[in-house]
């Protein structure tokens, strides 16, 4: 069996985002809240509103399909994207960047 390229990658941001919601402070994970709204907002001001699926009940599903996990995987490289930018979490980037 082929192994998708895709799965793989949800998978492992999904165990990353895991990682980093662990060790994140309520403040943190207000402050990753409020900058996933704005993303959004940004979004629907720029593109429009758009419809969207019921997500809620996408993370119950047991049976995806290609374009819905597609979707999961983009949502949550996103999380860990916000996550790792407001806990500084992830153990490859240096601890003190060059200025």
């Amino acid at each position: 069996m082929k192994k998708d390229p895709v799965l793989a990658e949800f998978k492992a941001y999904w165990r990353i985002a895991d990682e980093l919601l662990e060790k994140a402070t309520k403040e943190q994970l207000s402050t990753v809240a409020r900058i996933l709204a704005l993303q959004s907002a940004h979004y629907v001001r720029t593109y429009g509103e758009l419809p969207l699926p019921n997500l809620v009940e996408l993370l119950k599903i047991t049976e995806i399909g290609q374009k819905e996990l597609e979707l999961l995987r983009d949502g949550t490289e996103a999380l860990v994207g916000v996550l790792a930018t407001v806990t500084n979490g992830l153990e490859d980037e240096p601890k003190n960047p060059v200025q």
